[in-house]
């Protein structure tokens, strides 16, 4: 099993870089690791990367970085399993959007894993948001790895649960919670403003304090309920995502797939009794889908049975090798992203050696500046190239990557469609 700690770094991240690569713990830093930076200059591009977040306006927040524990249970894993999962933990959870360093210590009964990761993104620098539901988010993550590796899952993966009077009111159909869920899931799916669901709530009965907490009381309750005791997906911010996303659909309406309109005219026929009435439209609706099915084999020759799963599995490749380049397109996006985010704390490191030239005190200034020239260094050995790609140019080979990832799934979703259609 892994257990797991967050907690934020707001003085300096360089003690703790410092800290968790130590080489007495890591096995002479065999054990180290890191994604869009090097373990030696990190902290110095976790300023770089927090400079360019500060400059696009997204500065938000004091946190430098974040400091993650995962710890396994003594003798469960040795410690190049318990790396390669904290690898696969943090790739999942970062999403190749953070600079982060891992490293693994084993100078105790118990083998963890530290990762420190940028509070600021390197790709759209949106700051990292730590709070109870990104915790739990990575709690469900740690214990699916956890369950493919043949270990046990302990972390917490969501709201608390029921106590027992809950629970059994909540069977009997008579907990006050329940019934508010149902309530508030109707005025949600009928309002597209957060002052139209007030009211609704108001027509179905329900008395609303609004405080620092919105909470709810039946016309028999005795308490208001907060709807923060619901659940994370009835907060007041979850309720406004639903309702914003009422207002787009009624902006934007879109029609009804085959599958709905189906649903609506059985579910028609069905509620209204008209017995006879559904058996002759089913008929009807039978005929014509035999009828666009023999169409469709007819228009392709697809009439003969050989012909038909050589069809199907023509279909089933074309998805598998849009799948396959989806993955490929993938990866190469996150090498584009990398590769620039290299270029620019290459030109960053590169201006600050030129200024040398102008500075009263050149060694003095070197000493100053250590870690840029050392970044600068190793930078230049991992190009080994004499001419840095432009910006521009990265941009708009990303763009185009994207624009193809975009096509492909729409592709791969397209087959997919149809491979299930047919076999209906």
């Amino acid at each position: 099993m892994a257990y797991l700690k967050i907690f934020p770094i707001k003085v300096t991240d360089k003690k703790a870089l410092d800290y968790i690569t130590n080489p007495d713990k890591t096995e002479e830093k065999l054990l180290v690791s890191s994604f869009g930076c090097s373990p030696e200059t990190a902290d110095l591009e976790f300023s770089m990367t927090r400079e360019m977040a500060k400059k696009n306006g997204m500065d938000k927040g004091d946190n430098l970085a974040f400091h993650l524990i995962q710890s396994f249970k003594p003798g469960e894993v040795d410690a190049e399993t318990a790396h390669r999962l904290g690898q696969q933990f943090a790739d999942e959870v970062l999403k190749g959007k953070y600079e982060y360093v891992i490293s693994t210590h084993v100078d105790k009964n118990h083998i963890h894993n530290h990762i420190i990761f940028n509070a600021a993104s390197f790709v759209d620098h949106h700051k990292y948001v730590s709070n109870k539901r990104s915790y739990h988010k990575l709690c469900r993550i740690s214990n699916r790895i956890c369950h493919e590796n043949g270990l046990t899952t302990s972390m917490p993966i969501g709201e608390k649960g029921k106590s027992y009077k809950e629970n059994m009111e909540y069977h009997r159909g008579t907990s006050w919670k329940a019934k508010l869920r149902v309530a508030v899931d109707k005025a949600i799916w009928a309002s597209i403003n957060y002052e139209e669901f007030l009211q609704k709530m108001q027509l179905a009965g329900y008395e609303i304090r609004q405080g620092k907490h919105l909470s709810f009381r039946a016309p028999e309750q005795k308490n208001f309920t907060y709807m923060k005791s619901l659940g994370s997906y009835y907060s007041e911010e979850n309720v406004r995502i639903r309702l914003a996303k009422n207002r787009s659909k009624v902006k934007a309406p879109k029609h009804l797939s085959r599958e709905a309109r189906l649903y609506i005219n059985i579910s028609t026929y069905v509620t209204t009794g008209n017995r006879e009435g559904f058996e002759r439209w089913a008929k009807l609706n039978n005929l014509k889908e035999a009828a666009r099915t023999f169409n469709y084999l007819s228009e392709n020759n697809l009439l003969n049975y050989e012909d038909f799963q050589q069809h199907l599995s023509d279909v089933n490749a074309s998805v598998k090798a849009a799948e396959q380049r989806i993955t490929q397109i993938n990866s190469e996006l996150s090498t584009q992203k990398i590769i620039q985010k290299h270029c620019d704390s290459y030109r960053l490191c590169r201006k600050v050696i030129e200024d040398c030239r102008s500075a009263k005190n050149p060694k003095a200034y070197r000493t100053k500046h250590q870690a840029e020239y050392q970044l600068h260094d190793s930078l230049k050995k991992s190009f080994r190239i004499s001419v840095l790609p432009k910006s521009q140019a990265l941009i708009k080979s990303r763009n185009g990557l994207k624009i193809l990832n975009l096509n492909r799934q729409l592709l791969s979703a397209k087959n997919r469609n149809y491979r299930k259609n047919r076999r209906h």
